[in-house]
């Protein structure tokens, strides 16, 4: 096989010529459709809420829940609500697509379950039979509707990452703060595990001395979502501008056969996702954090990788690696899409872990797998401890009970921010970066051992998948500097902290009606 040219990728700026598919809106228009009562209020463009006293729940103390994005973690919310969490009951459920909509309706009846259903999210949160919402839209909508929810006077489960951007992830974590007579719990599972916990103190009680480096691994097969000629249409059955929400406004620009022309795919497209890193890896990039001890941001931040193996529309790498400079010690990520070999489907294993995190120690180290159990090995390689608890699970169930109780104690608002936060800092690098060869990538990684080990597996696993890595450039972005205060990006290249502090992962303000509001606590 060829090496795959890398495409230069550009986000959607300012785009003046909309396609006729949208629905776009005059002010007017908004104001009619969106007006709720007599307290509705638009500042600035961005809906704002009263905040009211946390709803008091249904007659019998059941906590009302609603869930907000049907097609894959809200349609599991959906029915766990429905049927699996004790003090909880599903009343309410949400989707701007009306297919999505009526499907998860009938899903819902199915298990004996009527709740009622609303297309726009804003008519839900006017709905005085709702206490709580569970938000499992597209990322690019998680931040905006978490804020909203908490003006709305509800309490709030949004799903993994928190944030598109560093700077809307702020917002959301300052109107918690804000608006505390609400609770928000964040969907990093990982926090509910037993056995994560136990091997975190584990490692805390020196028994394998202290840590040298930690990886977050995303070794997860992606297949190639095809090519398109152009704008695709929009499914008549979706509200495309209420589904667009802060991003940019723009016609989709993929049509893969399993998910059609908006989505899921949307992943692999800056505008609305981060690629796999931003996907599943913030799960694993939240454990790898959460074992250094980590509270803030790191110091620094490199990337490197690109999209191999295939030419498609989508824009994300399916091979990264991003290095942290932490204190304590790096935290490495890697982002594989291709499998261990061509032809394959298996993939590729570090220390046995594909999706995971390893922690390496001194005198041995720790394997997380995606399943939240913990093995600890000695450097020979032979297992010292096993945690296997398995209550990966329960974090669901830990949101029903921290509404009760009025304290969030696994998945904390600010924890999830600062590991989404890491997940786009490491996309900005690569996005600011430049294709070199591989040779070239070598030297200039040569002085840290862990990054050039990075390096050599990653070409190997390239090699086999019939990349030719001396052929082949990749994208080397810069190493960039971070003010954890102010989460923005310092350093003497003037012209590389304008340009970092400019991307939209790091700050993107948001769309009209769709701004996000800016919250001090």
């Amino acid at each position: 096989m060829l090496p795959v040219p890398l495409r230069p990728v550009r986000f959607p700026f300012n785009l003046k010529t909309q396609s006729t598919l949208m629905n776009n809106w005059t002010r007017k228009e908004f104001l009619q459709k969106t007006a709720i009562g007599g307290s509705a209020a638009l500042f600035a463009g961005s809906r704002v809420y009263g905040q009211t006293a946390p709803a008091k729940g249904s007659a019998n103390g059941d906590i009302r829940v609603a869930v907000a994005g049907l097609r894959a973690q809200g349609k599991g919310h959906m029915l766990d609500h429905a049927t699996k969490l004790p003090g909880s009951r599903l009343v309410a459920i949400c989707d701007p697509d009306s297919a999505v909509l009526a499907a998860r309706k009938a899903d819902c009846e199915k298990v004996g379950v009527k709740p009622a259903t609303y297309g726009d999210y804003r008519k839900l949160l006017e709905s005085k039979e709702v206490d709580a919402v569970v938000i499992a839209s597209p990322n690019h909508l998680h931040s905006l509707q978490t804020i909203w929810a908490l003006q709305a006077g509800k309490d709030v489960y949004v799903e993994k990452p928190l944030s598109h951007n560093v700077w809307e992830g702020r917002q959301a974590v300052d109107a918690a703060r804000k608006y505390s007579k609400n609770i928000v719990q964040a969907g990093t599972q990982n926090r509910s595990s037993e056995d994560i916990i136990d091997a975190i103190e584990f490692v805390k009680s020196g028994k394998i001395g202290k840590i040298l480096w930690a990886r977050g691994l995303c070794y997860k097969m992606r297949e190639s979502i095809g090519r398109t000629s152009g704008a695709q249409k929009v499914p008549d059955s979706l509200d495309y501008d209420q589904w667009t929400g802060p991003a940019d406004l723009t016609p989709p620009r993929r049509n893969s056969p399993s998910n059609g022309t908006v989505h899921y795919d949307w992943h692999w497209f800056w505008n609305y996702g981060g690629g796999d890193i931003t996907n599943q890896g913030i799960h694993q990039m939240d454990v790898a954090r959460w074992f250094l001890g980590e509270k803030g941001l790191p110091s620094s931040v490199m990337s490197f990788g690109g999209r191999f193996g295939y030419q498609d529309d989508a824009e994300t790498p399916n091979t990264l690696v991003s290095v942290f400079g932490y204190k304590s010690a790096p935290l490495i990520f890697e982002v594989r899409g291709l499998p261990m070999k061509a032809g394959m489907r298996a993939m590729d294993k570090y220390l046995g872990t594909d999706v995971g995190v390893v922690v390496q120690c001194e005198n041995g180290y720790v394997t997380i797998g995606s399943n939240g159990g913990a093995l600890v090995y000695g450097n020979d390689k032979k297992v010292i401890q096993r945690f296997a608890k398995n209550t990966l699970g329960q974090h669901r169930a830990n949101f029903v009970k921290a509404v009760k109780s009025r304290q969030v104690v696994h998945g904390l608002i600010e924890e999830c921010h600062y590991s989404s936060a890491l997940c786009h800092l490491g996309n900005v690098s690569y996005l600011l970066g430049k294709e070199k060869t591989n040779k070239d990538l070598a030297e200039a990684v040569k002085a840290d051992k862990n990054t050039q080990e990075s390096l050599n597996r990653t070409l190997e696993h390239l090699k086999a998948n019939n990349v030719d890595t001396d052929a082949s450039k990749t994208v080397v972005g810069p190493m960039l500097q971070i003010d954890g205060k102010s989460e923005m990006f310092v350093g003497s290249d003037q012209a590389v902290v304008a340009a970092a502090n400019k991307n939209p992962l790091l700050k993107r303000a948001g769309r009209g009606a769709y701004a996000i509001p800016v919250t001090k606590a």
